[in-house]
């Protein structure tokens, strides 16, 4: 097209009496520059700050309407102009959409080859190719393909990333049997302490969990340890006191002693026995006991305290007489 011509004419603005109005300002403010604002004058000066701001607004309003009708060339210039040039806006923006869709295939077409490259280098590992999904549309730039050709700059990026990841894998699995097997070692469940780690504890802080709840927990059962035991001692004391009390209200004791005569060579089991220590003639005598039971279990209980008190030489054919 033709060059685009445009004559003007710089637009001249005069003020007609410059001197004189600049000294009616200049009067009018050193007129008033100076007031000295009291209480008695107060009055005065509110209604002499009106009429100086009233002058300052028109003169103010005066500015403004000249520059309105100076720009008013401009104005009605920019307004054709826009409509002017509206066609070709409408052209332009039609072709960069052509652009913009084309481009938007390519860059499905790169991100595929991504994708393709991803599933391709975490083969046979425990990395999951879906988790990079975020970096798809930064790996599919123009910039990084030849043509639909990954260069080699993106291989060894997208490659560097698969290799931390695997690594973290690695790390992970370390950590977790590390968890597992000291919890194995004190005989408590690793799944709390593997939900930890899951959840973004370092495995310092794990092992420190575990050897805090394992100490806990050996504090606890010897605190129950005790008590139990004391509660059985307890409960024994409690049993034997119990049998006692049964024993002298259930059972009827009488009890003979028959004195043997000195001169008797045979004595019964209730007779008297003497026995010759040195010189010394010393006089035993044997008690009977009849004791009645109301019942066999309780006649064996009696024979259980009796052992219990000390009286472990008791014959079970001396049991049996009772």
């Amino acid at each position: 097209m033709n060059e685009f011509n445009v004559t003007f004419e710089p637009a001249k603005i005069e003020v007609l009496d410059r001197e004189k109005f600049e000294a009616q300002i200049n009067s009018i403010a050193q007129a008033n520059s100076n007031r000295l604002v009291t209480i008695d004058s107060m009055a005065d000066d509110k209604k002499t700050r009106a009429e100086l701001r009233k002058l300052s607004k028109s003169l103010n309003d005066e500015k403004i309407r000249i520059k309105k009708e100076y720009n008013q060339p401009l104005t009605e210039f920019e307004v054709w102009f826009k409509k002017a040039v509206e066609v070709l806006e409408k052209a332009i923006s039609q072709i960069d959409s052509g652009i913009k869709e084309v481009e938007s295939e390519q860059k499905e077409v790169r991100k595929k080859v991504v994708h393709e490259l991803l599933v391709e280098l975490t083969t046979d590992t425990e990395v999951d190719s879906r988790i990079f999904e975020n970096f798809v549309d930064d790996w599919a730039k123009a910039s990084n393909f030849n043509d639909i050709k990954p260069k080699k700059q993106l291989i060894d990026s997208i490659t560097y990333v698969i290799d931390g990841e695997k690594q973290k894998i690695a790390e992970y699995k370390a950590n977790k049997d590390t968890i597992s097997n000291f919890c194995f070692g004190n005989n408590v469940s690793d799944t709390p302490y593997i939900r930890m780690l899951d959840s973004g504890k370092s495995v310092s802080e794990v092992m420190s969990a575990i050897s805090e709840d394992v100490l806990f927990e050996k504090q606890r059962k010897e605190a129950e340890r005790q008590r139990q035991a004391e509660l059985e001692k307890q409960q024994q004391e409690f049993e034997t006191r119990k049998l006692e009390a049964s024993f002298n209200s259930a059972a009827s004791v009488s009890t003979e002693v028959i004195q043997s005569e000195p001169e008797k060579t045979k004595s019964s089991p209730d007779e008297e026995i003497a026995e010759v220590s040195g010189t010394e003639i010393v006089q035993k005598y044997r008690a009977v006991i009849e004791i009645c039971f109301s019942s066999l279990e309780e006649k064996n209980k009696w024979k259980q305290v009796m052992v219990d008190n000390g009286f472990e030489d008791f014959k079970a054919k001396e049991f049996g007489k009772i």
